[in-house]
Protein backbone atom coordinates (compact mmCIF):
# COMPACT_ATOMS: atom_id res chain seq x y z
CA UNK A 1 0.00 0.00 0.00
CA UNK A 2 1.56 3.38 -0.84
CA UNK A 3 -0.64 6.25 -0.05
CA UNK A 4 0.23 10.21 -1.05
CA UNK A 5 -1.80 13.32 0.14
CA UNK A 6 -2.05 17.25 -1.02
CA UNK A 7 -4.06 19.96 -0.78
CA UNK A 8 -5.76 22.25 -3.46
CA UNK A 9 -7.17 25.61 -3.64
CA UNK A 10 -8.61 27.53 -6.42
CA UNK A 11 -5.91 30.20 -6.03
CA UNK A 12 -2.70 27.93 -6.14
CA UNK A 13 -3.73 25.00 -7.30
CA UNK A 14 -1.95 21.42 -5.59
CA UNK A 15 0.45 21.75 -3.20
CA UNK A 16 2.78 19.64 -5.02
CA UNK A 17 2.47 18.49 -8.44
CA UNK A 18 1.18 15.00 -9.64
CA UNK A 19 3.44 12.58 -10.58
CA UNK A 20 3.56 8.49 -11.26
CA UNK A 21 2.59 7.52 -7.56
CA UNK A 22 -0.68 9.20 -7.74
CA UNK A 23 -1.33 7.31 -11.03
CA UNK A 24 -1.50 3.90 -9.45
CA UNK A 25 -3.97 4.92 -6.62
CA UNK A 26 -7.27 2.75 -6.83
CA UNK A 27 -9.17 5.00 -4.31
CA UNK A 28 -8.67 9.30 -3.99
CA UNK A 29 -10.37 10.36 -0.70
CA UNK A 30 -11.28 13.94 -0.76
CA UNK A 31 -12.16 16.73 1.75
CA UNK A 32 -12.99 19.93 1.26
CA UNK A 33 -15.56 22.89 1.61
CA UNK A 34 -19.17 22.67 0.78
CA UNK A 35 -18.61 24.86 -2.58
CA UNK A 36 -16.71 21.85 -3.81
CA UNK A 37 -14.18 22.49 -6.81
CA UNK A 38 -15.94 22.58 -10.32
CA UNK A 39 -16.54 19.48 -12.82
CA UNK A 40 -13.56 20.11 -14.59
CA UNK A 41 -11.50 19.59 -11.37
CA UNK A 42 -13.33 16.07 -10.07
CA UNK A 43 -12.20 14.92 -14.50
CA UNK A 44 -8.83 15.97 -14.23
CA UNK A 45 -8.28 13.62 -11.13
CA UNK A 46 -10.31 10.69 -13.23
CA UNK A 47 -7.83 11.26 -16.28
CA UNK A 48 -4.92 11.29 -13.83
CA UNK A 49 -5.89 8.23 -12.22
CA UNK A 50 -8.18 6.63 -14.40
CA UNK A 51 -8.69 3.21 -11.97
CA UNK A 52 -9.65 4.99 -8.95
CA UNK A 53 -12.45 6.17 -7.18
CA UNK A 54 -12.76 9.55 -6.13
CA UNK A 55 -14.99 10.20 -3.09
CA UNK A 56 -15.38 13.92 -1.94
CA UNK A 57 -17.11 14.62 1.49
CA UNK A 58 -17.75 18.19 2.79
CA UNK A 59 -16.02 18.85 6.24
CA UNK A 60 -16.29 21.89 8.63
CA UNK A 61 -12.69 22.28 8.25
CA UNK A 62 -10.07 20.12 6.77
CA UNK A 63 -7.01 18.29 8.97
CA UNK A 64 -3.51 18.00 7.00
CA UNK A 65 -0.45 18.65 8.12
CA UNK A 66 -0.92 18.86 11.59
CA UNK A 67 -3.42 22.13 10.31
CA UNK A 68 -6.90 22.99 10.24
CA UNK A 69 -7.96 24.71 7.51
CA UNK A 70 -11.45 25.55 6.32
CA UNK A 71 -10.07 26.87 2.80
CA UNK A 72 -8.37 23.76 1.12
CA UNK A 73 -9.33 20.44 0.15
CA UNK A 74 -7.70 17.53 1.53
CA UNK A 75 -6.90 14.93 -1.23
CA UNK A 76 -5.22 11.59 -0.10
CA UNK A 77 -4.33 8.67 -2.63
CA UNK A 78 -4.13 5.21 -1.24
CA UNK A 79 -2.72 2.74 -4.00
CA UNK A 80 -3.83 -0.58 -2.43
CA UNK A 81 -1.80 -4.00 -3.10
CA UNK A 82 -4.16 -6.28 -2.38
CA UNK A 83 -7.34 -4.66 -1.76
CA UNK A 84 -10.06 -3.94 -3.26
CA UNK A 85 -12.76 -0.83 -2.90
CA UNK A 86 -16.31 -1.95 -3.73
CA UNK A 87 -19.03 1.04 -3.59
CA UNK A 88 -22.06 0.99 -2.99
CA UNK A 89 -24.36 4.81 -3.24
CA UNK A 90 -27.33 5.63 -1.69
CA UNK A 91 -29.09 8.81 -2.55
CA UNK A 92 -32.27 10.90 -1.55
CA UNK A 93 -31.30 10.17 2.68
CA UNK A 94 -34.30 11.87 4.92
CA UNK A 95 -35.58 11.32 8.26
CA UNK A 96 -38.17 9.20 6.83
CA UNK A 97 -35.59 6.56 4.98
CA UNK A 98 -32.74 6.67 7.45
CA UNK A 99 -33.77 3.54 8.35
CA UNK A 100 -34.74 1.76 5.15
CA UNK A 101 -31.47 2.75 3.91
CA UNK A 102 -29.22 1.46 6.62
CA UNK A 103 -31.18 -2.12 5.88
CA UNK A 104 -30.64 -2.08 2.16
CA UNK A 105 -27.06 -0.86 2.61
CA UNK A 106 -26.80 -3.91 5.25
CA UNK A 107 -28.43 -6.30 2.32
CA UNK A 108 -25.84 -4.75 -0.53
CA UNK A 109 -22.93 -5.91 1.83
CA UNK A 110 -24.09 -8.91 2.32
CA UNK A 111 -23.60 -9.62 -1.07
CA UNK A 112 -19.98 -9.00 -1.35
CA UNK A 113 -17.50 -11.86 -0.12
CA UNK A 114 -14.74 -11.04 2.19
CA UNK A 115 -15.82 -7.92 3.33
CA UNK A 116 -13.05 -6.96 6.06
CA UNK A 117 -13.77 -3.12 7.15
CA UNK A 118 -16.14 -0.68 5.92
CA UNK A 119 -15.60 2.81 5.02
CA UNK A 120 -19.17 5.58 5.65
CA UNK A 121 -19.27 8.96 4.60
CA UNK A 122 -22.43 10.28 4.92
CA UNK A 123 -25.09 13.56 4.64
CA UNK A 124 -24.94 15.29 7.60
CA UNK A 125 -28.20 17.16 8.02
CA UNK A 126 -31.56 15.59 6.49
CA UNK A 127 -31.34 11.68 7.81
CA UNK A 128 -31.40 9.94 11.37
CA UNK A 129 -27.87 7.65 11.31
CA UNK A 130 -28.75 5.92 14.64
CA UNK A 131 -31.79 5.08 12.52
CA UNK A 132 -29.37 4.00 9.60
CA UNK A 133 -26.89 1.98 11.84
CA UNK A 134 -29.40 0.61 13.68
CA UNK A 135 -30.91 -0.96 10.81
CA UNK A 136 -27.17 -1.93 9.15
CA UNK A 137 -25.68 -3.60 12.02
CA UNK A 138 -27.49 -6.83 12.13
CA UNK A 139 -26.42 -7.82 8.84
CA UNK A 140 -22.60 -7.64 9.44
CA UNK A 141 -20.44 -10.32 10.87
CA UNK A 142 -19.18 -9.09 14.43
CA UNK A 143 -15.73 -9.41 12.28
CA UNK A 144 -16.55 -6.46 10.18
CA UNK A 145 -16.31 -2.94 11.56
CA UNK A 146 -18.23 0.31 10.21
CA UNK A 147 -16.17 3.89 10.37
CA UNK A 148 -16.24 7.18 9.01
CA UNK A 149 -18.36 10.17 9.69
CA UNK A 150 -20.93 12.84 8.48
CA UNK A 151 -20.18 15.54 6.04
CA UNK A 152 -20.47 19.34 7.41
CA UNK A 153 -20.46 22.86 6.65
CA UNK A 154 -19.25 23.57 10.32
CA UNK A 155 -21.55 24.96 12.52
CA UNK A 156 -23.91 26.77 10.36
CA UNK A 157 -25.94 23.35 10.12
CA UNK A 158 -27.25 24.23 6.76
CA UNK A 159 -26.16 21.60 4.22
CA UNK A 160 -23.50 18.47 4.17
CA UNK A 161 -22.22 16.62 0.63
CA UNK A 162 -20.91 14.07 -0.25
CA UNK A 163 -19.99 13.30 -4.15
CA UNK A 164 -18.09 10.16 -6.21
CA UNK A 165 -16.27 10.82 -9.24
CA UNK A 166 -18.25 14.13 -9.57
CA UNK A 167 -19.23 17.36 -7.35
CA UNK A 168 -21.12 16.94 -4.07
CA UNK A 169 -24.85 15.99 -3.50
CA UNK A 170 -27.10 16.62 -0.26
CA UNK A 171 -28.49 13.30 0.63
CA UNK A 172 -26.28 11.08 -0.74
CA UNK A 173 -24.11 8.13 1.42
CA UNK A 174 -21.04 5.85 0.19
CA UNK A 175 -19.86 2.87 1.75
CA UNK A 176 -16.46 1.49 0.59
CA UNK A 177 -16.63 -2.25 1.37
CA UNK A 178 -12.82 -3.06 1.47
CA UNK A 179 -11.87 -6.60 0.71
CA UNK A 180 -8.43 -8.75 0.88
CA UNK A 181 -7.05 -10.78 3.28
CA UNK A 182 -3.88 -8.37 3.40
CA UNK A 183 -6.03 -5.55 4.70
CA UNK A 184 -5.14 -4.33 7.99
CA UNK A 185 -7.91 -1.81 10.26
CA UNK A 186 -7.67 -0.22 13.61
CA UNK A 187 -10.40 1.81 15.06
CA UNK A 188 -10.59 4.25 17.93
CA UNK A 189 -13.00 6.50 19.54
CA UNK A 190 -12.61 8.53 22.63
CA UNK A 191 -14.02 11.72 23.81
CA UNK A 192 -12.66 12.99 27.25
CA UNK A 193 -15.50 13.99 28.56
CA UNK A 194 -16.41 13.79 32.42
CA UNK A 195 -19.39 12.71 33.79
CA UNK A 196 -21.68 15.29 36.52
CA UNK A 197 -25.32 15.35 38.02
CA UNK A 198 -27.42 12.59 38.37
CA UNK A 199 -28.50 9.89 35.63
CA UNK A 200 -32.00 11.38 34.07
CA UNK A 201 -34.47 9.45 32.55
CA UNK A 202 -35.75 10.33 29.11
CA UNK A 203 -39.51 10.76 29.70
CA UNK A 204 -40.83 12.56 26.19
CA UNK A 205 -39.09 12.49 23.22
CA UNK A 206 -39.30 12.92 19.27
CA UNK A 207 -37.05 12.34 16.67
CA UNK A 208 -33.54 14.21 18.00
CA UNK A 209 -35.97 16.59 20.08
CA UNK A 210 -36.06 15.45 23.57
CA UNK A 211 -38.93 17.30 25.81
CA UNK A 212 -38.78 15.80 29.64
CA UNK A 213 -36.72 14.40 31.68
CA UNK A 214 -37.53 12.92 34.60
CA UNK A 215 -41.17 14.40 33.93
CA UNK A 216 -40.00 17.92 33.90
CA UNK A 217 -39.08 20.23 30.96
CA UNK A 218 -35.63 19.69 29.91
CA UNK A 219 -34.57 23.09 29.26
CA UNK A 220 -35.46 23.72 32.86
CA UNK A 221 -33.72 20.39 34.05
CA UNK A 222 -30.56 21.37 32.17
CA UNK A 223 -30.40 25.20 33.02
CA UNK A 224 -30.63 24.30 36.40
CA UNK A 225 -27.63 22.38 36.03
CA UNK A 226 -25.77 25.01 33.81
CA UNK A 227 -26.30 27.75 37.24
CA UNK A 228 -24.70 30.65 35.88
CA UNK A 229 -24.09 29.26 32.26
CA UNK A 230 -27.75 28.78 31.85
CA UNK A 231 -27.58 32.93 30.73
CA UNK A 232 -25.21 31.74 27.53
CA UNK A 233 -27.19 29.35 25.79
CA UNK A 234 -27.22 28.42 23.03
CA UNK A 235 -23.73 28.30 22.04
CA UNK A 236 -22.25 27.50 25.72
CA UNK A 237 -24.34 23.67 25.14
CA UNK A 238 -21.46 23.16 23.31
CA UNK A 239 -19.29 23.00 26.54
CA UNK A 240 -22.12 20.40 28.16
CA UNK A 241 -23.52 17.86 25.73
CA UNK A 242 -25.01 14.52 27.32
CA UNK A 243 -24.12 11.07 27.90
CA UNK A 244 -26.49 8.98 26.33
CA UNK A 245 -27.73 5.21 27.12
CA UNK A 246 -30.37 3.52 25.41
CA UNK A 247 -30.40 0.68 28.00
CA UNK A 248 -28.04 0.43 30.93
CA UNK A 249 -26.83 -2.33 28.47
CA UNK A 250 -25.96 -0.29 25.64
CA UNK A 251 -22.68 1.60 25.17
CA UNK A 252 -22.51 5.03 26.13
CA UNK A 253 -22.75 7.64 22.99
CA UNK A 254 -22.45 11.70 23.36
CA UNK A 255 -25.04 13.88 21.86
CA UNK A 256 -24.63 18.01 21.00
CA UNK A 257 -27.27 20.12 21.45
CA UNK A 258 -27.67 22.08 18.80
CA UNK A 259 -30.98 24.29 19.59
CA UNK A 260 -32.90 24.88 22.87
CA UNK A 261 -36.47 26.22 22.40
CA UNK A 262 -37.45 28.38 25.03
CA UNK A 263 -41.10 28.27 24.75
CA UNK A 264 -41.60 24.69 24.71
CA UNK A 265 -38.59 23.70 27.32
CA UNK A 266 -37.07 21.52 24.77
CA UNK A 267 -33.63 20.41 23.41
CA UNK A 268 -32.52 19.51 19.74
CA UNK A 269 -29.78 17.35 19.68
CA UNK A 270 -27.28 16.75 16.69
CA UNK A 271 -28.25 12.65 16.63
CA UNK A 272 -31.55 11.14 17.85
CA UNK A 273 -32.40 10.13 21.66
CA UNK A 274 -34.91 7.69 22.31
CA UNK A 275 -37.88 7.97 24.87
CA UNK A 276 -36.48 5.77 27.75
CA UNK A 277 -32.74 6.64 27.20
CA UNK A 278 -30.18 7.09 30.28
CA UNK A 279 -28.41 10.78 30.36
CA UNK A 280 -26.30 12.54 32.18
CA UNK A 281 -24.18 15.90 31.70
CA UNK A 282 -21.06 15.91 30.53
CA UNK A 283 -18.30 18.64 30.78
CA UNK A 284 -14.36 18.83 29.51
CA UNK A 285 -11.15 20.89 29.18
CA UNK A 286 -9.41 21.36 26.14
CA UNK A 287 -6.36 19.37 27.91
CA UNK A 288 -8.43 16.28 28.24
CA UNK A 289 -10.16 16.41 25.12
CA UNK A 290 -6.14 16.31 23.28
CA UNK A 291 -5.62 13.31 25.60
CA UNK A 292 -9.04 11.50 24.11
CA UNK A 293 -7.81 12.28 20.97
CA UNK A 294 -4.28 10.58 22.07
CA UNK A 295 -5.68 7.82 23.26
CA UNK A 296 -8.38 7.56 20.04
CA UNK A 297 -5.31 7.10 17.53
CA UNK A 298 -3.30 4.80 20.01
CA UNK A 299 -6.08 2.59 20.17
CA UNK A 300 -6.52 2.39 15.77
CA UNK A 301 -2.67 2.15 15.98
CA UNK A 302 -2.47 -1.18 17.67
CA UNK A 303 -3.51 -3.30 15.50
CA UNK A 304 -1.72 -2.08 12.29
CA UNK A 305 1.56 -1.10 14.10
CA UNK A 306 3.69 -4.41 12.61
CA UNK A 307 2.52 -4.00 8.77
CA UNK A 308 5.08 -3.19 6.31
CA UNK A 309 5.36 -0.10 3.84
CA UNK A 310 2.54 3.08 4.35
CA UNK A 311 -0.46 3.45 6.41
CA UNK A 312 -3.31 5.96 6.23
CA UNK A 313 -4.94 7.51 9.62
CA UNK A 314 -8.11 8.87 8.52
CA UNK A 315 -9.21 11.44 11.90
CA UNK A 316 -13.20 12.24 11.92
CA UNK A 317 -13.85 14.85 14.91
CA UNK A 318 -16.84 16.45 15.41
CA UNK A 319 -17.33 20.32 14.92
CA UNK A 320 -18.62 20.58 18.26
CA UNK A 321 -15.02 19.92 19.44
CA UNK A 322 -13.51 22.78 17.07
CA UNK A 323 -15.99 24.94 19.21
CA UNK A 324 -15.46 24.18 22.53
CA UNK A 325 -11.41 23.88 21.85
CA UNK A 326 -11.02 27.21 19.30
CA UNK A 327 -7.56 28.57 18.78
CA UNK A 328 -6.12 25.24 20.67
CA UNK A 329 -7.75 23.01 18.27
CA UNK A 330 -4.74 21.56 16.73
CA UNK A 331 -3.38 20.02 19.97
CA UNK A 332 -5.68 16.99 19.24
CA UNK A 333 -4.58 16.84 15.70
CA UNK A 334 -0.79 17.34 16.96
CA UNK A 335 -1.75 13.87 19.50
CA UNK A 336 -3.76 11.87 16.63
CA UNK A 337 -0.13 12.57 14.37
CA UNK A 338 2.17 11.68 17.30
CA UNK A 339 0.26 8.97 18.07
CA UNK A 340 0.23 7.60 14.63
CA UNK A 341 3.60 7.49 13.75
CA UNK A 342 4.87 7.43 10.13
CA UNK A 343 0.83 7.65 8.94
CA UNK A 344 -0.34 10.33 6.51
CA UNK A 345 -2.95 11.71 8.68
CA UNK A 346 -5.58 13.51 7.66
CA UNK A 347 -9.50 14.23 8.19
CA UNK A 348 -12.27 16.57 8.50
CA UNK A 349 -14.67 18.16 11.50
CA UNK A 350 -18.55 16.42 10.72
CA UNK A 351 -21.48 16.87 11.66
CA UNK A 352 -21.17 13.02 13.50
CA UNK A 353 -18.73 10.60 13.58
CA UNK A 354 -19.19 6.70 13.38
CA UNK A 355 -17.31 3.96 14.50
CA UNK A 356 -17.71 1.23 16.86
CA UNK A 357 -16.97 2.91 20.50
CA UNK A 358 -14.56 2.61 22.89
CA UNK A 359 -15.34 2.39 26.43
CA UNK A 360 -13.22 -0.52 27.91
CA UNK A 361 -15.79 -3.52 26.37
CA UNK A 362 -15.90 -5.39 23.54
CA UNK A 363 -18.84 -3.84 21.52
CA UNK A 364 -18.29 -3.82 17.35
CA UNK A 365 -21.48 -2.70 15.91
CA UNK A 366 -20.86 1.05 15.01
CA UNK A 367 -22.63 3.84 16.81
CA UNK A 368 -22.92 7.42 16.31
CA UNK A 369 -20.80 9.88 18.25
CA UNK A 370 -20.66 14.06 18.97
CA UNK A 371 -17.97 15.44 20.75
CA UNK A 372 -15.62 12.57 19.50
CA UNK A 373 -12.61 12.45 17.97
CA UNK A 374 -12.70 8.82 15.73
CA UNK A 375 -9.45 7.53 14.42
CA UNK A 376 -9.39 4.90 11.84
CA UNK A 377 -5.71 3.58 10.63
CA UNK A 378 -5.67 1.13 7.83
CA UNK A 379 -2.51 -0.86 6.35
CA UNK A 380 -1.69 -3.80 4.59
CA UNK A 381 0.31 -6.69 5.59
Amino acid sequence: MRVRSHTWTAAFGWSAPLGAHETTANLVLSFGPLDAPGAEWFASIKAHCPAALHVYVSGGGQIAGGMVDDDVTVVSFLAFDATTVHPIVLDHATVEKSAALGAQLGASLREIPGVRHVLLFAEGITFIADAFLNALNPFLPSTVKVSGGLASNGTALTHSAVGVDAPPVAGRIVALALTGESLVVGTGSVGGWDFFGPERIVTRATTAVVHELDGERALDVYKRYLGEFASELPGVALLFPLAVRVTRDSPVGVRTIIAVDEATGSMRFAGDIPQGSIVRLMRTTTDQLTDGAARAARIAREDVSETLGDSFTLCISCIGRRAVMRSRVEEEIDEVQRESGSAVVVGFYSNGEIAPPTDGRDFGEAVLHNQTMTVTTIAER
